[in-house]
């Protein structure tokens, strides 16, 4: 099947300010809504970092979102043996279930714990990215949602799109998680501006 040049250059990703992130799950709650995601799966979760430290002045917590990371060079797909795992042109790391025996190679290989086994299909679930929203230009379903803004998602390559400008604003406190395994993920989080060094920490940033 043949593809346009535009979305062969394409590259999904998305940007998440941490700064913004309130830990309201409702990222959570829309990602199982649009994906019809099963009770007991998650493809999205909020965690809670801290609060470390003391009163007033040394307190530090965050809200830290984790997903799939999108990764350019993804460890899963390394490791699935029926090539049930894949990436698209325009760079988002999908599961065709219909492939996918639940063998959990993929979970085990995933340094960022963001795939779950769904017990009623034995299949691997994750996030898409809401591909679908992505090609009709709207945002995932945990972006749209977001009560502060702290998500926005789109093409990396673009200059013009939305995401490419947030990074350039932001060039100082962005990250990828755990940079140590060469994945580079596509998403990438703006770090806390302050309260937050010790942290920072345990999401692999010193």
């Amino acid at each position: 099947m043949a593809h346009d040049a535009s979305e062969a250059n394409r590259r999904y990703g998305m940007v998440i300010d941490l700064d913004k992130c309130t830990g309201c799950q409702a990222c959570s709650v829309a990602c199982k809504m649009e994906n019809d995601v099963d009770l007991g799966v998650f493809r999205c979760r909020v965690y809670r970092m801290g609060p470390v430290g003391e009163f007033p002045d040394k307190l530090e917590m965050f809200y830290f979102p984790n997903m799939c990371m999108q990764c350019e060079h993804p460890s899963c797909i390394e490791v699935c043996p029926t090539k049930a795992t894949y990436k698209t042109e325009d760079g988002v790391v999908l599961v065709a279930a219909s492939r996918c025996f639940g063998c959990q190679y993929c979970i085990w290989a995933c340094p960022y714990e963001a795939r779950t086994l769904n017990p009623n299909t034995k299949t691997v679930e994750k996030c898409t990215l809401c591909i679908h929203k992505l090609k009709k230009g709207e945002q995932p379903a945990c972006a749209y949602t977001c009560t502060t803004g702290c998500r926005v998602a789109g093409d990396m390559n673009d200059p013009d799109s939305k995401i490419s400008q947030v990074l350039a604003a932001n060039e100082d406190r962005q990250y990828r998680i755990h940079p140590e395994f060469g994945n580079n993920p596509s998403v990438i989080y703006l770090v806390p501006r302050k309260g937050a060094e010790t942290l920072c920490t345990s999401i692999g940033r010193s």
